[in-house]
């Protein structure tokens, strides 16, 4: 499966998948504020998606670059005025100690264990001393329940091309073995609320059963990890 091809489309033609993100970016721009308490330092964002998490960082006055091995998503930050690169997180072309932050949300679940491992060092080796990673990633995903068929060759893949499924331990250790510390984990889910009355109390149950990590929320796992 190429891995590409499901990326150029969901971050060219099919972009509008993304408009449902807006609530777990803004949460991880809160979280950062929070972490580094500063009103100008320095971050990248691997994984584009939409833009929107770049966006926000440029408009806080955050020196704010991003990492993506789509060349659609690259050019449009870069047209924003965004310092853009085409990059793997496992191959990550920016010097050792240049960010306080890194934001990786959605992505490691896309990538093999051995690319994950690397990956992760790398974004350890770009933080500065003391900065932090901030993602997330699908909880417990059942992967099979994502699989798809080519009606055209036959190809078996995940529909997002997702490839790990990841819990607490799992995600604990691979950050651990990356060097990181003290690491925080936490289940979210991130709906919208608001409207009116009814669908506000839906999306409140929706964030409690996500918080517990029920899987009729569709979980992400949150973690925060220092260098």
């Amino acid at each position: 499966m190429d891995q590409k091809k499901i990326w150029d489309y969901f971050q060219g033609e099919g972009i509008e998948i993304f408009s449902g993100s807006v609530h777990r970016l803004e949460f991880l721009f809160r979280k950062a504020c929070l972490l580094t308490r500063k009103k100008k330092i320095r971050v990248l964002n691997v994984g584009v998606g939409n833009g929107w998490l770049e966006e926000r960082c440029s408009l806080q006055g955050w020196d704010t670059c991003s990492l993506d091995p789509s060349e659609v998503a690259v050019e449009r930050l870069i047209a924003k005025g965004i310092d853009a690169r085409i990059g793997l997180l496992e191959a990550n072309p920016f010097p050792d100690n240049d960010f306080e932050v890194v934001f990786c949300s959605e992505v490691i679940e896309h990538v093999s264990e051995e690319k994950a491992t690397k990956g992760l060092s790398e974004t350890r080796r770009v933080l500065r001393k003391g900065g932090y990673l901030v993602g997330t990633v699908p909880y417990r995903e059942v992967l099979f329940e994502g699989l798809v068929v080519c009606p055209d060759c036959g190809a078996k893949f995940h529909r997002y091309g997702h490839l790990q499924s990841f819990d607490k331990p799992r995600m604990k250790t691979l950050l651990q073995d990356a060097g990181f510390r003290h690491i925080r984990l936490r289940t979210y889910a991130f709906p919208d609320h608001k409207g009116i009355l009814i669908n506000r109390m839906k999306c409140s149950l929706h964030y409690l059963l996500g918080r517990i990590g029920s899987p009729l929320a569709s979980p992400l796992l949150l973690f925060v990890a220092q260098k």
